[in-house]
């Protein structure tokens, strides 16, 4: 009874962190794109990424344990690493003055490679933990399954869905904020 008692308080303080830290990724994206549009169309890649990990889960026949809720948080940070990599990339291209859907294009064409790579070198680091038999891979394994799946199916959907989205909610070129007239505030 303690050790279920123990296990079932860790598992929710980490959904309780896992809640917070979402808030917390849109509101650092809202300052760095200074955008309330761009930051919701990266976190909707999110939900994916969870769906993958679950799966992964289902089909390995692994419990939810604590150490694959920490996969959760590393599969949400990398996927919207990702995002955020493909939309930043299109709002540069379009203040410079190319059209929407060429610019989504050429960030497909000019992303897709460092989105693929991060993808595949945080797989293969994982797959060390997924067939290793030693005692700390066996715990961590669920982890690994959480992040590889996650990542596996979150990855194509992204470079699907992410253009998909930005096509269709961002009708009007991203603004440009400038600090002054020189590029910096003078404070008197």
């Amino acid at each position: 009874g303690g050790e279920t008692e123990g296990t079932d308080y860790m598992v929710n303080e980490m959904v309780q962190w896992m809640a917070l830290a979402l808030p917390f990724v849109y509101l650092v994206m809202v300052a760095q794109f200074q955008s309330l549009l761009s930051p919701f169309i990266v976190l909707f890649t999110v939900p994916l990424a969870f769906t993958g990990g679950l799966l992964g889960l289902l089909v390995t026949g692994q419990q939810l344990t604590m150490t694959s809720l920490m996969g959760f948080i590393v599969l949400m940070g990398t996927v919207v690493n990702n995002g955020i990599v493909f939309v930043d990339y299109a709002n540069q291209l379009r203040i410079g003055g190319m059209e929407r859907r060429a610019a989504l294009v050429a960030t497909g064409k000019t992303r897709m490679r460092p989105i693929l790579m991060t993808t595949l070198t945080t797989v293969l680091a994982m797959l060390q933990l997924v067939f290793s038999n030693d005692m700390a891979s066996q715990l961590m394994s669920g982890m690994a399954i959480v992040i590889i799946c996650g990542l596996c199916y979150a990855t194509p959907i992204t470079l699907y869905f992410v253009p998909i989205h930005y096509y269709i909610l961002f009708q009007k070129t991203p603004m440009v904020f400038s600090l002054g007239e020189q590029g910096t505030d003078h404070i008197h």
